[in-house]
């Protein structure tokens, strides 16, 4: 309990969240009585992984993307196709970051790229500031839902979960979300009274579905080349990238030499965080396992009741309020392993317990202090971060809703999956 409150002081005193937890954990160690000799082996160790190269490989080729301008072209694509019809602005904005969540992996990455485009169209087009901004938040959250997911990853590397079978397993939930926040954004228009614009012609949906299809092949290829095994997800990431390279390079002719070497500068800079938080959180994992807390965590979760609808209403509880304060890699390598024994207890799919987890995080992305969407869309709308928490509210309770339905629908995160693999 000490460590866990000194973990609380050093995260409200602005501690970077990897020398909190590292500096938490080592404190856990020394009180129980164990040596550090193993803590530096286990951080190393931790992240000393072939699957988990596929991380830093995933965020630079999204960074390629977006420097690029492959985000803009689809957004274009997005509003010629739909962008006439009633809502079709704020829908084609969220079938923008469907299909980007779809090369970056990454919440604020796609709230960044699809957002920077999409706050201003709907500013110009009457939509209310706080509708812009709190829709791409949410839009922007599944990011780590829709494959390839770099959270999804993180979860099946600690569950020791097959990292294409969750792939396969987000589609649903990720598209199902998706259609919640359309129908919203249509609800939203008619009541505000936003009229269909002109009709974009033939001639104009085909020119720019021409100018984004490079950007439409690459999930094709990277997903399609995961799922009928041709190569691996950490591959995969690998293929993305020179994809991704000559894309920006050499068809859209928009990234220079000057230019890579600032998205790769960025990009090493963003993978060090993530990773030096993974190996900090080795630590604590290491010392959850000697001390056998997740089966006595699981033990006294099942002393309270055997339900397994309690149970996971408790879970999803624990799991919002963590997503309000720590990163979803974190949040990912710490609770794993003690909730994965409680839902195995009741015959729960490791699979539907990553979707679950992945989702309820993605939604402390909205939440602060720690949602990082909020400080993302916060900068890009030039909004007070107080303004931007107002119009994100709504959304989060949206969110929520569509939670609990991925929550008691367990077939929508195991169907694929099972379909696939028989």
């Amino acid at each position: 309990m000490i460590a866990i409150l000194l973990f609380i002081v050093l995260m409200l005193t602005s501690t970077p969240l990897a020398a909190a937890l590292g500096l938490s954990s080592i404190y856990a160690l020394l009180d129980s009585g164990h040596s550090l000799d193993n803590a530096t082996r286990s951080m190393f160790a931790g992240i000393d992984s072939f699957t988990l190269m596929a991380i830093p490989f995933f965020i630079f080729a999204g960074d390629l993307m977006l420097a690029g301008g492959t985000s803009r072209r689809l957004v274009e694509m997005a509003k010629k196709i739909i962008g006439w019809t009633t809502g079709g602005l704020p829908i084609a904005g969220v079938l923008s970051s469907m299909f980007f969540a779809s090369l970056s992996g990454s919440s604020p990455a796609t709230v960044a790229a699809v957002g920077g485009v999409m706050i201003p169209s709907l500013r110009e087009a009457n939509y209310s500031a706080k509708f812009a901004v709190g829709l791409m938040c949410a839009a922007g959250s599944l990011g780590i839902i829709i494959p390839p997911s770099i959270t999804l990853l993180v979860y099946g590397v600690t569950a020791g979960v097959s990292i294409s079978e969750l792939f396969i397993a987000g589609i649903i939930p990720g598209i199902f979300i998706g259609v919640v926040l359309i129908i919203v954004s249509y609800i939203i228009a008619r009541i505000q009274g936003h009229q269909p614009g002109e009709r974009s012609s033939l001639k104009e949906i085909l020119h720019a579905t021409i100018d984004a299809v490079w950007g439409i092949i690459m999930p094709v290829i990277v997903l399609g080349g995961i799922y009928f095994g041709i190569f691996t997800p950490t591959e995969a990431a690998a293929v993305a990238i020179i994809y991704s390279l000559i894309i920006g390079m050499f068809v859209y002719k928009e990234i220079n030499v000057k230019k890579l070497f600032e998205v790769a500068k960025r990009s090493v800079v963003i993978s060090s965080m993530v990773m030096l938080v993974i190996a900090a959180a080795q630590i604590f994992s290491w010392y959850l396992t000697i001390e056998q807390i997740p089966s006595d965590v699981a033990s006294q979760i099942l002393s309270y009741s055997t339900n397994p609808i309690i149970i996971m209403l408790l879970i999803t509880l624990i799991l919002l309020i963590v997503g309000m304060f720590m990163d979803t890699s974190a949040a990912v390598l710490i609770l794993t392993p003690i909730f994965l024994p409680v839902v195995m207890a009741f015959g729960m799919s490791p699979i539907h317990l990553g979707i679950v987890m992945i989702v309820n995080l993605a939604i402390g992305m909205l939440t602060p202090p720690f949602g990082l969407n909020l400080f993302v869309a916060s900068g890009i709308s030039k909004l007070p971060l107080t303004t931007v928490v107002r119009a994100a509210l709504p959304f989060v309770f949206v969110l929520i809703f569509a939670l609990l339905v991925i929550t008691f629908t367990p077939g929508m995160s195991t169907f694929l999956p099972s379909f696939i693999n028989n």
